[in-house]
């Protein structure tokens, strides 16, 4: 395919892009494509995906998710989908919701971050963080949870850091008998090279536990 030069470019009609409006692509694997004189194109919306997925996924509740929380119970608006080959050392997990609680339960609350296929607590748990016990007064606070991949890999090449941070409104009752706690874990290595996985969390506030969440917001950057 010889050479085209350029002479003049024509503004899009429309003041933004549209779905599928057309990007010329070289594709770097065809090794035949000048020769052949091929054309090859990406629209507009798999060029975003693309991009926005090798930058950040993000995600959250769209409604409230049910109050409960007495045993483990996989958080609605935590988990999302990994991009297949995405994942490298650095790359980091945000996730943070709030709490309300009843004067009921008094157990130490406990959040687990999972990586698995199902989207649910059937995903192994591979770091968990174990806050101080809960007393018998009503509170409200969040939890911020922060994990990052030291590394990644087939085998048992991936571990991640993750910590955990309760802010709540009382001082040493309701949601902590801490101020303000902070916990760490560190995971034991797994692989992290498995297609379709998830990461998300499973929130257990212990046995009669009565907790309303309302708001989650995830994400998931600096993906390679």
């Amino acid at each position: 395919m010889a050479d085209a030069k350029i002479t003049a470019l024509t503004a899009l009609t429309g003041a933004n892009l549209a779905d599928g409006d057309m990007f010329v692509v070289v594709d770097v694997s065809d090794t035949t494509m000048a020769a052949s004189g091929t054309d090859k194109n990406i629209t507009s919306v798999d060029l975003f995906t693309y991009i926005n997925g090798r930058v950040q996924v993000a995600g959250g509740s769209v409604s409230t998710p049910a109050a409960g929380f007495a045993s483990d119970t996989y958080l609605a608006g935590s988990g999302l989908a990994i991009p297949n080959g995405r994942l490298k050392a650095q790359t980091i997990y945000r996730c943070a919701f709030d709490v309300s609680k009843t004067g009921a339960g008094t157990a130490t609350p406990i959040i687990n971050v999972r990586i698995g296929t199902a989207g649910t607590t059937a995903d192994t748990s591979r770091a968990t963080l174990t806050f101080a016990a809960q007393t018998a007064v009503a509170d409200a606070g969040m939890f911020e949870i922060a994990v990052i991949f030291r590394t990644v890999g087939s085998g048992t090449s991936a571990v991640i850091q993750a910590r955990g941070i309760l802010q709540h409104a009382l001082s040493i009752t309701g949601l902590s008998t801490d101020v303000s706690g902070v916990k760490v874990a560190t995971s034991s290595g797994f692989d992290s090279t498995t297609n379709g996985s998830i990461i998300g969390l499973s929130v257990n506030g212990g046995t009669s536990a009565a907790w309303t969440i309302t708001l989650v917001e995830a994400e998931l950057l600096n993906l390679g």
